[in-house]
């Protein structure tokens, strides 16, 4: 396990980053690693590290988070879902919906500006909508997409889009007391479902299409591409950190105690008088 567990009731009483050691070697790596990244990239380096490198560094970061989410579900608590990422791509797929959309409200807004009589925002939301549904047929904005072009919003459907998926599914498995392999296969019929859904092209997502033109961010369209791989590459950084100082305080106190006890007999926790049931599906 990558996370160092207190054992004694002095060492509980400790500093949270004393008392786990390994908390602090990973930041201490972390930050070494994204400096050494910055130094060496053509962005704001000496250019040894090239920008499509960059990037994937940037897309490796975030699976590193679906592996430490994965170890707090499945290693702590004895959850083995097969269907985590499908959160993680919801709450990405919310974020592309306005990159998507903010990026091609400027394109057409300059190109209808050209004119002699300014576009009204009817005229623009029109011209959007034909943009990006035009692959599937469509020129209708969907009302999935009414607040695409919201960031505020859409950073809040990021987190709960998939936190409602979770809670429903979650709370309907583990209130029916599904447990090992059984709920394995319900996760992976879940991811199964939901890609046959967003494979449609009358959902309103863009179907098999998906969502394309995400190398920029909407107000920073002539920022060299060096640049914006190396801001996502920051973020990326920033969020790994963030989600393993989250998730090795949890599992660092009562909560994993409780959790770990879980994995090892639910049937004992049960009888404890713990709500095994809420437990798993807040970890869930």
């Amino acid at each position: 396990m990558p996370f160092d567990i207190p054992r004694s009731t002095t060492a509980t009483k400790r500093s949270f980053l004393i008392s786990n050691p390994s908390v602090m070697w990973f930041m201490a790596l972390l930050g070494i690693f994204t400096i050494g990244v910055t130094v060496l990239s053509e962005g704001f380096g000496i250019g040894v590290i090239s920008t499509n490198l960059v990037k994937i560094l940037g897309m490796t970061l975030c699976l590193c988070l679906i592996a430490i989410a994965m170890d707090v579900v499945w290693g702590y608590c004895g959850i083995l879902s097969l269907g985590h990422f499908a959160f993680f791509g919801l709450g990405g797929y919310a974020i592309g919906m306005w990159l998507m959309y903010a990026r091609t409200e400027i394109n057409i807004r300059e190109s209808l500006g050209r004119g002699t009589i300014p576009p009204t925002e009817l005229e623009v939301s029109e011209a959007v909508a034909a943009q990006i549904f035009g692959v599937v047929g469509s020129s209708d904005l969907p009302l999935i997409w009414s607040f695409a072009g919201s960031l505020p919003f859409q950073l809040a459907m990021i987190v709960l889009v998939p936190g409602l998926l979770a809670l429903v599914f979650g709370w309907l498995a583990f209130r029916s007391r599904v447990t090992g392999v059984y709920l394995s296969i319900l996760t992976q019929a879940m991811t199964l479902a939901l890609s046959l859904y967003l494979f449609q092209n009358d959902t309103g997502l863009r179907g098999n299409n998906g969502l394309s033109g995400l190398q920029n961010i909407p107000g920073f369209l002539h920022v060299p591409q060096s640049v914006i791989s190396m801001w996502f590459f920051w973020a990326s950084s920033f969020a790994l950190g963030a989600g393993y100082l989250l998730f090795a305080w949890i599992v660092s106190g009562k909560f994993g105690s409780v959790i770990r006890a879980i994995r090892d007999n639910e049937a004992r926790v049960r009888f404890l008088g713990y709500n095994v049931e809420g437990y798993k599906l807040f970890v869930f």
